[in-house]
């Protein structure tokens, strides 16, 4: 398949549009393949632990195509995310159709709007790429996630000081909440560390932009498209931005740096990261899935992400792990016998 199964990271925003042009029992097919479907072809099909061998990656580093995949879902996303306020602000358009195009309107802004910002926003020295991650990330209502993300998740993960790596009983609601608000509130700070130590002037947080830009979006949708349009947009970006936490919920679910004697934490290894090589949900989530190689270089480009023998692997791949989320009581029992597995207390 090569490089050209990635263009099934466009699945999801089509079958959005597909939704949003349907009535009916037929508006929840895409739902149906995503959250049934898959989750049963990757359970029954072999995981996929290929990796590209030096010749290979030496290609695909300098391989346009890769760029230009992602540069071209972050204008499909945004005629996606047209497309569905047109139809929501619809008043015919009845409660069922309202929800299946919520939820899966929800779905992408997670799927494809997070992700595909966070693919982008680790790009921190290419102006063009980061201008995308923002553009991309303002309709998830998350901009900022960049800041916190490279800056306070990559340096702090799986350690009590990073608020989106979760420890063994955590429940998901409270997790998500607290990684989402302590989060936002965190990376002002982190915001004006950095400043400081750049001998620049710390009033110019650049999270007062990365506030009023969601705040902007909404207050638009407003002005063209009335209240309700945008309450109802609200409430698809919190649902997104569930799926964000869902999978930082379970990504670094109960795995710890340890201590050391000097009172800093070990360095971060491929076992602190949940590994899924599960080829649907490589090629959908743009090679998230291989988690534990992105937080070992989290600047490397997703089409050489790599599997790694001595990573954690989940029980399940990435969409069935996301539903679970919701579901604490068969979530935390299960990832408990998982961690056994791997003698983790």
């Amino acid at each position: 398949m090569g490089k050209i199964k990635y263009f099934g990271a466009y699945v999801i925003p089509l079958l959005g549009l597909y939704t949003f042009n349907t009535t009916g029992i037929y508006a929840y097919l895409g739902l149906f393949l995503i959250y049934i479907i898959i989750p049963i072809i990757e359970h029954v099909l072999p995981q996929n632990t290929y990796n590209l061998n030096k010749v290979e990656k030496e290609l695909a580093r300098k391989d346009l195509f890769f760029d230009l995949l992602l540069y071209l879902i972050v204008f499909l996303h945004l005629f996606i995310v047209y497309t569905f306020l047109v139809h929501i602000s619809d008043p015919n358009l009845s409660l069922l159709d309202l929800i299946a195009s919520v939820l899966m309107m929800g779905t992408i802004l997670g799927v494809n709007g997070i992700n595909v910002g966070h693919e982008l926003g680790h790009k921190t020295d290419k102006p063009f790429k980061m201008f995308l991650a923002h553009i991309i990330l303002t309709t998830s209502m998350q901009n900022h996630f960049i800041p916190y993300h490279n800056g306070g998740h990559h340096r702090d993960v799986a350690t009590p000081e990073d608020l989106s790596s979760a420890k063994v009983g955590d429940n998901f609601y409270f997790f998500g909440l607290k990684s989402q608000i302590g989060g936002y509130f965190k990376t002002w700070k982190l915001e004006a560390q950095r400043l400081k130590f750049e001998n620049k002037n710390t009033y110019w947080n650049p999270m007062i932009i990365y506030t009023m830009l969601p705040i902007t979006l909404l207050l638009v949708i407003y002005l063209f498209s009335g209240f309700n349009t945008m309450l109802i947009y609200f409430i698809t970006g919190v649902l997104g931005i569930s799926i964000l936490e869902a999978q930082n919920y379970f990504s670094h679910y109960g795995l710890r740096r340890k201590m050391q004697e000097n009172g800093r934490y070990e360095k971060v290894k491929r076992h602190h990261s949940w590994n899924s090589d599960h080829i649907i949900g490589r090629v959908l989530l743009f090679e998230l899935t291989r988690h534990s190689d992105h937080h070992h270089m989290g600047a490397k480009p997703f089409q050489m992400l790599e599997n790694k023998n001595d990573s954690p692997v989940l029980p399940y791949g990435y969409p069935m792990m996301l539903m679970l989320c919701y579901f604490p009581f068969i979530f935390r029992p299960l990832m408990k016998k998982h961690l056994k597995l791997y003698g983790i207390e």
